[in-house]
């Protein structure tokens, strides 16, 4: 993976780094960076296959295992599931940001960027916006996938409701980034930081229930649970966002068990999540890269 990413970033870095040296406005640079980062992942198959080809194959492989079973008349199990794929291929967002750094780092960009105009903070807003313009694309493919190609559904098919759960899963991919940022801080490597973000990607998707419903208090520590109870209640079962609760068990969507936390709360948590670990990644990254 590295072998593959070395020769279009030393050639993309080049072209930001003379740009850099002519001083240009902060905007522009910031699109150079994101430019030249999706360039990068067009380039690199390995992107398309873990933020591309595994959701997709997982929502096709779950739907022909549970798209006809039903839980409740009208309703089939996968109606209520799919937000847990659009919960694992936003986490990829972990990875891609992760990896994405850990090359910067690995190839001597920052140490260049020091020296020019174009600073450290472009850097980070450029990555952070070139995975959003990623996850857009990635999530708005699960979302043509679910609905458009295999026909799921959700309450009274109301496209202000499928917008609202589309949004919700973008700020949840982002707050994934984050996490991202955090691990290319610690990676010696973008070997190493892939490897570290599967690490934490599998096990807190499963743990969080969104993947494989169980009943554990384990996972209202873990933003998926959040994330994946928003979309279903108010894309789904057509629950309420400010006046609805979250459901306290992810087994059954149609049990009427609720926690003490509304809708909206569950929203500022991902939120949070969000803010703490991008600030937390961009400290610990300027820590641990800053010489």
């Amino acid at each position: 993976m590295t072998q593959t990413q070395s020769v279009p970033a030393r050639e993309a870095r080049s072209s930001i780094q003379r740009a850099g040296t002519r001083g240009p406005a902060t905007g522009q640079m910031v699109l150079a960076i994101a430019s030249k980062n999706l360039r990068i992942k067009m380039r690199t198959p390995q992107t398309f296959i873990f933020s591309f080809g595994f959701p997709i194959m997982f929502t096709l492989m779950f739907y022909f295992a549970f798209g006809t079973n039903e839980i409740m008349p009208g309703w089939t199990i996968y109606d209520t599931a799919i937000s847990g794929m659009m919960i694992y291929a936003a986490s990829f967002g972990t990875s891609s940001a992760a990896t994405s750094l850990s090359d910067e780092k690995q190839h001597g960009t920052l140490l260049r960027l020091d020296t020019t105009p174009v600073g450290r903070s472009r850097l980070f807003v450029g990555t952070l916006l070139s995975e959003a313009v990623f996850m857009v694309i990635q999530l708005g493919i699960m979302v043509v996938l679910a609905y458009g190609v295999l026909g799921l559904r959700w309450h009274d098919y109301d496209a202000g409701r499928l917008v609202a759960g589309y949004l919700i899963m973008l700020v949840f991919g982002l707050s994934t980034i984050g996490v991202g940022i955090i691990i290319s801080a610690y990676a010696k490597s973008v070997d190493a930081a892939v490897g570290i973000s599967m690490m934490y990607i599998m096990p807190v998707i499963f743990l969080s229930g969104a993947m494989t419903p169980f009943a554990s208090e384990v996972q209202y520590f873990l933003p998926p649970f959040w994330a994946n109870a928003l979309y279903r209640q108010v894309v789904v079962l057509g629950h309420d966002f400010w006046t609805g609760a979250v459901q306290a068990t992810s087994t059954n969507p149609f049990v009427e068990e609720f926690l003490p936390v509304p809708l909206w709360g569950a929203m500022l948590i991902v939120l949070a999540f969000l803010v703490a670990t991008t600030a937390l990644g961009i400290k610990l990254f300027q820590k641990k890269t800053l010489t």
